[in-house]
């Protein structure tokens, strides 16, 4: 389990964590007072940038054993398992919220996703980052068999991004499972889904580091998303 967070929090790190912790204890009305004072003393790009660190530190706590990961299907999983914790019910929140997860663990490297995200209002993009921090709050709780407060209070700031150990290729997915990986021909109903072959236990940011160390240096530090961010 991580270490609590030791060094001193700026305030819109405080406020994001303050958020979080007042909405695991049911407070959501307090939460949504205070974090709008929040807003408005620190813009909404610095809550914004808070919300990203929050859940890219959580996505280094969603793990996976060795082997055959669907990367598409993780995607798909972790963004519904979000959006039914965080209780958006809006129509487009499942794809958002797949955006998201491949933004932030893209680094901000360039990627549909980025591209995608850009476009959100300010207003959508902290709306979409918020509910991504509770739901991966939900499932890191869920999957460590703790309360959702305690998980909170576990919370650091990101590391550096680690690249997971492992190989990328391909496997026809349809509805049927996976056909054989690296068919010439793709059956009839099946799709090619990029599945990543871990040597050892990884988590889901460090397969998304995995591609994009692959093409670029090494990220020292999380991406901002500060620019663009277009008013609402």
């Amino acid at each position: 389990m991580a270490e609590p967070i030791v060094t001193e929090r700026t305030a819109a790190e405080t406020a994001a964590i303050d958020y979080l912790r007042r909405v695991a204890r049911n407070d959501a009305v307090t939460a949504a007072e205070q974090l709008d004072a929040a807003i408005g003393a620190e813009g909404v790009g610095a809550i914004a940038d808070a919300f990203a660190d929050v859940c890219r530190s959580l996505m280094d706590r969603v793990s996976f054993g060795g082997g055959t990961v669907d990367v598409h299907a993780v995607v798909d999983e972790v963004a519904t398992r979000i959006v039914t914790t965080a209780g958006d019910d809006s129509p487009d929140a499942v794809d958002r919220q797949r955006s998201l997860l491949v933004f932030l663990g893209s680094e901000g490297l360039p990627c549909a996703a980025r591209a995608d995200v850009a476009t959100w209002s300010a207003t959508a993009r902290l709306r979409a980052l918020v509910a991504c921090a509770i739901g991966l709050v939900g499932i890191v709780a869920e999957d460590a068999g703790t309360a959702p407060a305690a998980a909170v209070e576990t919370i650091t700031r990101p590391r550096p991004a680690r690249p997971a150990s492992g190989t990328f290729g391909l496997a026809w997915r349809g509805p049927d499972g996976f056909a054989e990986p690296f068919a010439g021909v793709v059956p009839r109903g099946y799709t090619a889904h990029i599945t990543f072959v871990g040597s050892e236990q990884c988590s889901l940011r460090s397969i998304f580091a995995r591609v994009a160390l692959l093409r670029h240096a090494p990220v020292t530090a999380p991406a901002t998303l500060r620019a663009p961010l277009r008013s609402s």
